[in-house]
């Protein structure tokens, strides 16, 4: 019975020294995983919340860069467009109005202009002028339409000068050459051809070099007042060396 006591007293002290260590041990190897794992999950957290944070910075950059393409070829040729579109002008010029005795001129001329740059245009236009004769003797009457196809070159010089006032700005110089179909009822002798009640007309092409200057006020649409001189005058043109003008202008 004594034995027995003793050994069951000693298998109990054996197994509590062997039991204590292993469960301080598990118990600390346990407690040391545990810390591991919570620090292995923080950093893949930050790893991915910085793999996520460059995901988006390179694909707000590729979108960028996908925008601006189209952004650099579409507004440089919708403003080329603009440009191209605002360089064409029209006018419309009230000219070559006089009365003198029996006769009765009017004239009209439509153009059309490119501005070269925003001081500088050239253009075309048409000379329309209508012609109205009476006969003081006979008291036959005469009409007739001349055409004058026309280049023209306009240059405002102060336009691009700082300081000038806006009248200045509109001041300009034109020059233009006009080949022009003229009828008259007389010859160059002052000679009236007649047929019966009816008077017979002299039609003739001359040609006249136009120097002149006006003043020009408001953008894109303009009114102006001009004055012009032929240097080609002589005996043989039939009309005036001075011509003047009330003109419209649109983008020129």
């Amino acid at each position: 019975m004594l034995h027995c006591t003793r050994f069951l007293t000693l298998l109990l002290i054996g197994l509590l020294v062997f039991t204590s260590p292993g469960c301080q041990t598990s118990k600390g190897g346990y407690g040391n995983t545990k810390n591991n794992n919570a620090k292995g999950q923080n950093k893949a957290q930050k790893k991915n919340a910085k793999k996520k944070k460059a995901d988006q910075k390179k694909a707000a950059e590729k979108k960028t860069d996908e925008k601006a393409p189209e952004e650099s070829t579409s507004s440089p040729k919708e403003k080329e467009e603009d440009d191209e579109e605002t360089k064409i002008g029209f006018g419309f010029n009230i000219g070559n109005i006089s009365f003198a005795g029996s006769e009765f001129q009017f004239g009209l001329s439509p153009n059309v202009a490119y501005r070269v740059s925003d001081p500088f245009a050239v253009g075309f236009m048409v000379k329309l002028d209508y012609y109205y004769f009476k006969d003081s003797f006979s008291q036959l009457k005469y009409s007739s339409f001349d055409i004058g196809p026309t280049i023209f070159a306009r240059i405002k010089p102060l336009l691009k000068i700082d300081g000038t006032t806006p009248f200045m700005k509109g001041l300009f110089i034109q020059a233009e050459y006009e080949h022009a179909t003229i009828a008259r009822p007389y010859d160059e002798f002052g000679n009236i051809n007649t047929n019966g009640d009816k008077i017979i007309g002299f039609r003739n092409w001359e040609d006249y070099i136009y120097i002149g200057v006006g003043a020009s006020s408001g953008y894109p649409f303009s009114t102006f007042f001009s004055a012009h001189y032929n240097i080609l005058d002589d005996i043989e043109h039939t009309r005036e060396p001075f011509s003047y003008r009330l003109g419209f202008t649109w983008h020129y």
